[in-house]
């Protein structure tokens, strides 16, 4: 019943579901997403964003992840920021935690009218991570620096979800 309801308020504000908005034509049923280049020195940060993205699209279900021949828009990505930045000190001067972030350029082409959508070099994770350093034990370390890359990952994927999907 309350579901409904709020169908017919929904309905009567003018309000309505589509399946793609923002900067995406009406008609696009499929994105091909190559891999993302990495413009940082971070090793294999463009591989983790690009999976990010791939994933999120993948969840999302609005359109389609097929290859570059058969896509209707195309997503094309640079890594062009990684920052570690230390956030708080031992007393000893040592760094006990970071925060990671990560920035990309995406350009959106329709692929059969061969025009650029959107050119956006300001994309970023949002989701400023913090890793703690494990003193004694790089593994762990690592380990912790690894979650965090990926949660900022999928944080600037949504991001870029939304950028395309929903305008912003």
């Amino acid at each position: 019943m309350t579901i409904l309801l709020s169908l017919l308020l929904l309905s009567a504000c003018g309000y309505h579901f589509t399946p793609v908005g923002g900067i995406v034509p009406e008609n696009a049923k499929t994105i091909a997403i190559p891999v993302f280049i990495n413009g940082t020195y971070e090793p294999f940060i463009d591989t983790e964003v690009t999976r990010a993205v791939v994933d999120e699209f993948l969840a999302d279900g609005r359109l389609r992840v097929v290859g570059l021949e058969a896509a209707d828009i195309v997503l094309k990505g640079t890594v062009t920021k990684f920052d570690i930045t230390p956030t708080s000190y031992t007393v000893d001067n040592y760094v006990q935690s970071y925060n990671v972030s990560i920035g990309v350029s995406i350009t959106i082409e329709d692929a059969k009218a061969r025009k650029v959508l959107l050119q956006d070099t300001g994309v970023g994770s949002v989701f400023n991570a913090g890793y703690a350093v494990s003193v004694g034990n790089i593994t762990l370390t690592k380990i912790a620096k690894d979650l965090v890359v990926k949660n900022a990952c999928r944080d600037l994927a949504s991001s870029l979800r939304s950028r395309v999907l929903e305008g912003f």
